[in-house]
């Protein structure tokens, strides 16, 4: 806004690429969750962390591709350090919908985790262990995945479906617009 750049975020320091805890000080070499050096890559067998704000899992070697774009690979704190500087989409907007653990959507409700995680990666996916309530939003969030967001022809479409549908390309088009 107004050409202001945000400051470059300090970088989080050596994290552990299995679990992504942070290193409480250099003295420390070993992660305390996991076990394996700091900065050594995660176990062949090990549950693999994802990035809370993007939803990307680390690869194999414990690593993220930056934000910026830049062809960098990051440890997952320092790849969350700097979604200060490239946010995925404005939060703060999607915050002022949230009412609890739901988010207003047209006239309708769906769960907030449901409706960020499609809205940031155009995937309608509960998440692992997670249910979600199957309402008119998370049908229409379904639909607009499978068929785009423009008008569509839905066979035996339903009203609140078809307004639940332009409700949720609302949503994405004022989600990823530029906050300049």
């Amino acid at each position: 806004m107004l050409g202001v750049a945000r400051p470059a975020a300090a970088p989080a320091g050596q994290s552990c690429r299995q679990c992504g805890a942070l290193r409480p000080n250099p003295g420390v070499t070993f992660c305390r969750r996991c076990g394996i050096p700091y900065g050594s890559a995660p176990s062949a067998d090990a549950q693999l962390p994802s990035c809370p704000v993007c939803y990307v899992t680390v690869d194999d070697a414990g690593l993220i591709a930056s934000p910026a774009g830049s062809g960098r690979r990051l440890a997952i704190a320092d790849h969350i350090v700097e979604h200060e500087r490239y946010p995925v989409g404005d939060d703060e907007w999607l915050e002022t919908l949230r009412v609890g653990d739901r988010v207003r959507v047209g006239a309708g409700w769906a769960p907030f985790d449901l409706v960020r995680r499609y809205l940031v990666t155009g995937i309608v996916d509960g998440g692992r262990g997670r249910q979600y309530q199957h309402d008119a939003i998370v049908t229409a969030i379904s639909q607009v995945a499978r068929w785009g967001p423009g008008e569509i022809d839905v066979f035996a479409d339903q009203d609140d479906w078809r307004a639940a549908r332009l409700a949720v390309t609302r949503m994405m088009e004022r989600y990823h617009r530029d906050r300049s």
